[in-house]
């Protein structure tokens, strides 16, 4: 596939207000990368089978690194430990197998490839990139197409670095659309997340006049994509240990990090999430304490118009909706399956792998102040978590040759979740007006409105809007029962345009008719006014008319009746030369 050289670069930044009720931001450190490398000499993966309580705590007492996203009793989750406790392992009847023999080798396998020079005409997505080379990628979209995209920065991070995203559309900042969002990088070493949300950030802008279905999606929504959305977490990766996932908040008893995935505040504090601030899950000491996910709050929350939402993960080849935090399925369990599971086979089709797809609870395990519960439940979105590739062969420290791949499949997936949720309601046209309007006259029209994804709302669902001569838009609520709708447009004048559209919304988005995108509506226009006296029909009163009035003489022709005697007479000759030209 072809790939865009960047040349030029430029910045641009919409800052976030600040969140009230927020630790202060921490002043940069000295550099991570002053520390010396962490090392994981004698340290495997294994996979193990935890069958009990008990077994999940003899894990915890031998591994501080659970690599499962939330391991719990009763499935098998990875874990890294050194490779001295296997025998511990072993005596404690666990089963187990080892994934990775040695992380210390593909770590620095994975240092010495992306320490060497890199030949800069290699496609961007060769190998991972670093922060500060994701931020440039940002700028580049943003100068390559202007016309189209925009840098969002939400604010700075503990540490004061900037999170930022792109917005990418066809239509302006501001228009009532709906919104797509996808966020990846809020555990640090999930690098595959990282750089498949730069590969739909990219097609999206790259692809925007060539790809009809992303033309189609970005003349009918804004997408914003957040490819690090903890930046202090993913810098120490890359400068001092390629295996930390929290942020870089220094916690009150020396330890650092939050996982920011368990700082959400929909279902925050339960299972699966740890009050041990050492733990890689440790939830915060309250939901939103951390910038990274109080400012992302901030941002949203205003947006109604956000259809649906997308986190992306690393790894274990997962797509996961609410609920995380309870095993009851959610209200729209239904509409989140069907999507779901179109975006599952979507994955599917791309290279032939099958993500495990459904609640996160019921699927693998519990997860509490997860963002996508936040999302769904606090922000009413249809939100979805990807765990992208592999299944534990490499864990984290994927190898280069897996980034365009794993990406290709998720993006075919984070477009099936864009369409889909688009679609969110069928409306048909029963009947209405069409191009020619009679002047004067109330025009029905009658729809069928069928929801897709979500319900539709219980008042105002269905609404007939209208503009006369591209005046204020007006709206009325469509009435019926059913998925039969009707309602009224207004009279106009002679010479007047009407345009008008349907718009049906159900708890996820709002689906327009007829087009489906900003601006699309059917207009019709009334006959042009006649103007008195006018009797040949050529837009004036003159000569022509005269002749004409003359021809109808002595007749009861209404048209040629000026002054309304019953007869053509002499009195509409003069009533025609007061309408003279």
């Amino acid at each position: 596939m072809r790939r865009t050289a960047w040349t030029m670069l430029v910045s641009t930044t919409c800052l976030a207000p600040a969140s009230a009720g927020v630790p202060p931001v921490q002043a940069l450190p000295a550099p991570d990368g002053a520390e010396a490398p962490a090392r994981f000499d004698g340290e495997v993966v294994v996979r193990a089978m935890l069958r009990t309580p008990r077994d999940l705590l003899r894990m915890n007492q031998l591994s501080q690194d659970p690599w499962t996203h939330a391991p719990a009793a009763g499935g098998t989750s990875d874990w890294r430990l050194p490779r001295s406790r296997l025998g511990a392992l072993r005596q404690s009847g666990i089963e187990f197998e080892v994934m990775i023999p040695d992380v210390q080798v593909l770590v620095e396998a994975e240092r010495e490839r992306l320490t060497k020079p890199r030949d800069k005409g290699l496609d961007w997505f060769a190998d991972f990139k670093n922060l500060a080379a994701i931020n440039a990628r940002l700028d580049a979209l943003v100068a390559l197409r202007p016309d189209l995209c925009s840098i969002v920065d939400l604010g700075t991070s503990v540490q004061g670095r900037s999170i930022r995203g792109i917005r990418i559309s066809r239509q302006p900042a501001g228009t009532v659309m709906p919104g797509f969002v996808f966020t990846a990088t809020q555990h640090a070493r999930e690098w595959g997340g990282t750089m498949t949300g730069m590969w739909i950030a990219d097609r999206m802008v790259e692809a925007a006049d060539t790809d009809a279905r992303i033309s189609a999606v970005l003349q009918a929504s804004e997408v914003f994509v957040f490819p690090v959305c903890n930046p202090d977490g993913y810098e120490y990766s890359w400068t001092t240990n390629r295996l930390w996932r929290k942020n870089r908040r220094l916690n009150s008893g020396g330890s650092y990090g939050v996982d920011l995935n368990r700082n959400w505040g929909f279902g925050w504090g339960g299972a699966g999430a740890s009050t041990n601030q050492s733990s890689e899950t440790y939830r915060g000491p309250s939901a939103f304490s951390e910038p990274e996910t109080a400012k992302f709050r901030d941002w949203a929350l205003p947006r109604t118009n956000i259809a649906a939402h997308l986190d992306i993960h690393a790894y274990s080849e997962l797509l996961l909706w609410p609920w995380g935090y309870t095993s009851t399925l959610c209200p729209d369990e239904a509409s989140f399956a069907r999507v779901g599971r179109a975006a599952q086979a979507a994955i599917e089709a791309v290279h032939g792998l099958t993500y495990t797809a459904g609640p996160v609870n019921t699927t693998i395990y519990p997860a509490s102040g997860g963002v996508c519960d936040w999302a769904y439940g606090s922000a009413g979105q249809l939100s979805y978590c990807t765990e992208v590739r592999d299944t534990g062969t490499y864990g984290f420290v994927m190898p280069a040759s897996e980034i365009v791949p794993t990406a290709q499949e998720n993006f075919a997936a984070a477009m099936t979740i864009m369409e889909e949720s688009l679609r969110g309601c069928s409306i048909t046209l029963v009947g209405g007006p069409g191009a020619a309007i009679a002047a004067g006259v109330a025009q029905p029209v009658s729809v069928t409105v069928t929801a897709n994804v979500g319900t539709l709302l219980a008042t105002n669902a269905v609404r007939l809007k209208w503009q006369v001569n591209g005046g204020a838009v007006q709206s009325a609520t469509m009435t019926g029962s059913g998925s039969s709708r009707s309602g009224t447009l207004p009279p106009i004048d002679c010479d007047q345009s009407l345009s008008w559209w349907v718009e049906a919304e159900t708890s996820f988005a709002v689906t327009r008719w007829p087009d489906n995108v900003p601006g699309s509506a059917r207009t019709g226009v009334a006959p042009v006014c006649a103007v008195p006296g006018d009797l040949d029909g050529n837009g004036l009163v003159d000569s022509g008319d005269i002749a004409v009035l003359l021809l109808r003489f002595g007749t009861a022709d209404p048209a040629a009746d000026l002054d309304g005697s019953g007869t053509v007479d002499a009195g509409d000759i003069s009533s025609l030369l007061l309408l003279f030209g």
